[in-house]
């Protein structure tokens, strides 16, 4: 009896590569895999427009013609480094020896990217997306209780591309497949007005790029319906960090009224020089309640506002980001 081969999703392989310009360059053998578990979630559409009479004694639809392509999308993963920021609206400068610290500052353009997705079989399925960027993305954590894969710390990021190509043919990355440790719950540490967080249950850090795609959409011959180039606007930085809570510490923070200095959320891979520092520069406490729970401990999302990241330097074995 033969057997089909089927295509399942844990034999796909996304990878990426920063482009030279917007929707040009970038050598995909040169890419790498952005995270373990890395999932690519597409609302891609033809954008199909009517035409509804051409003088016809019916009432279908007469025709419709391509209208605008639009392809935005999800990638998710678990990290293990933190080169993605790139994508995220920051620049990159590397300085030192093993371990090598590389330091992010914001930047008034946006990295952009190719991204490939294969599907890989005996006749792989090939994506090839160029013209990537994103317009925001976040960084999520949650204690683990158990078995899974609830406890790995999770990115989200926002894209959207100009154009795919289909093909058959999988990239050999020159980085190989990913050896390095996955950041997980246990790696997480919170910190507000100076005080360690030792009772954070979960939360996650929310950066936008104030990027509207259709906005770069123009009447163009040259882009046809393709995106043109991204343009930034207002960067925002928004989270949460839900805490148990044994007083009113929190709390007071937020009646306070006041700009919370020392706040700040690092991920240290098992207190080793795998690591990122995240300190907030304007932290504001937006929310601080919860309603009564008969059945549990007081816990409360502190919903917080940054105007900018004080620092944001990120410390491991890569030379080069």
């Amino acid at each position: 009896m033969a057997y089909n081969e089927p295509l399942i999703g844990k034999r796909e392989r996304i990878s990426v590569v920063n482009e030279t310009s917007f929707g040009t360059g970038g050598t995909m053998s040169n890419g790498y895999i952005p995270g373990y578990d890395c999932k690519l979630d597409p609302n891609w559409n033809k954008n199909w427009m009517d035409i509804l009479t051409a003088g016809a004694d019916n009432r279908y639809i007469q025709n419709k013609i391509l209208g605008p392509k639009a392809l935005p999308f999800t990638l998710s993963f678990v990290p293990v480094h933190w080169k993605w920021l790139q994508f995220l609206g920051y620049s990159v400068v590397d300085a030192g020896s093993n371990p090598y610290t590389h330091t992010f500052s914001i930047s008034n353009t946006i990295q952009s990217f190719i991204t490939e997705w294969a599907w890989r079989h005996t006749t792989p399925v090939v994506i090839t997306l160029t013209g990537c960027f994103c317009t925001g993305g976040s960084i999520n954590f949650q204690k683990a209780s158990g078995e899974g894969s609830e406890g790995f710390i999770k990115v989200n990021l926002r894209c959207f591309a100009k154009t795919y190509s289909i093909g058959s043919s999988t990239t050999t990355l020159a980085s190989g497949d990913l050896t390095r440790t996955p950041f997980a719950w246990k790696d997480v540490l919170g910190t507000l007005d100076n005080n360690a967080k030792t009772r954070l249950n979960s939360g996650m850090i929310d950066i936008d790029n104030g990027i509207t795609p259709e906005e770069s959409r123009y009447c163009n011959t040259t882009a046809d319906r393709d995106i043109s180039e991204p343009i930034p606007g207002i960067h925002k930085i928004t989270g949460r960090m839900n805490l148990t809570y044994y007083d009113s510490t929190e709390v007071d923070l937020w009646d306070s009224d006041a700009v919370i200095s020392n706040c700040s959320l690092d991920f240290n891979e098992n207190n080793t020089n795998n690591k990122i520092e995240i300190d907030f520069a304007s932290f504001r406490a937006h929310q601080a309640f919860s309603g009564t729970d008969f059945e549990g401990a007081k816990k409360a999302d502190l919903v917080f506002s940054a105007q900018s990241f004080s620092s944001l330097i990120s410390t491991d074995s890569i030379e080069t980001y």
